[in-house]
């Protein structure tokens, strides 16, 4: 009785398609690499937009990528009059302050130039 090598070849085309397929997404990726990160190379990462640090590359399995605080100084976002920052996970938005609300009814801008924020007691008297 013969034992057939089809299994074995198939599983070798498989296996030497992913490879290939894998080349081609660029080098090897660091499996290390912090949350809130992007692999860059095989030996370094990248912390995402809104974490820190921005510029630097990470090279050390013990690198961290910390949420930069857009609301507080020396970065302080400006959201305008009667209005506050509030931070999030990577990024921020801004909320019409207590007694105020947007024009359009909405509840976050980005930042002081949408900025519709107008007392309440206004709205009542339409």
């Amino acid at each position: 009785m013969a034992v057939s090598r089809r299994p074995v070849a198939l599983a070798l085309c498989v296996f030497l398609s992913l490879c290939r397929a894998g080349a081609q997404h660029g080098p090897a990726c660091a499996k290390w690499c912090p949350p809130n990160s992007v692999c860059v190379s095989g030996t370094a990462c990248r912390c995402k937009l809104g974490f820190s640090p921005p510029d630097k590359l990470i090279t050390s399995p013990t690198g961290t990528c910390d949420d930069i605080n857009e609301c507080a100084a020396p970065l302080k976002v400006s959201c305008g009059k009667f209005a506050d920052c509030e931070n999030t996970e990577g990024s921020y938005y801004c909320t019409c302050s207590p007694g105020y609300e947007l024009e359009s009814g909405g509840k976050n801008f980005s930042n002081e130039s949408e900025n519709t924020c107008r007392g309440k007691s206004r709205n009542s008297d339409a």
